[in-house]
């Protein structure tokens, strides 16, 4: 697979990861939000969520919930060095 970009206002052209929007959205002066990943080895980095988003993948049982926990995520696309921020700030929150 072709290796995928983004332009970061900050860091800017990256590799490219996804973060679960409240990853995203999450600054330095809100409590951790705990980090989860799994890589499918498409990206940059490997797919990324919080501990709400954790929550809700334990109650998928089906496919079709799987892809709805996908939707819900609403995964975004960031440069690997705000992925790599992202990390830092909110690995090892407790459930």
């Amino acid at each position: 697979m072709e290796q995928q970009y983004v332009e970061c206002a900050t860091h800017g052209k990256q590799d490219m990861g996804l973060l679960c929007t409240h990853l995203a959205q999450s600054r330095t002066d809100t409590a951790p939000l705990g980090f989860y990943e799994h890589d499918e080895g498409d990206m940059g980095r490997p797919d990324a969520w919080c501990n709400e988003c954790e929550d809700a993948w334990d109650l998928t049982e089906t496919e079709e919930d799987r892809e709805n926990w996908f939707t819900g995520c609403d995964f975004k696309i960031v440069c690997v060095s705000c992925w790599d921020e992202s990390k830092g700030r909110n690995e090892g929150a407790a459930l």
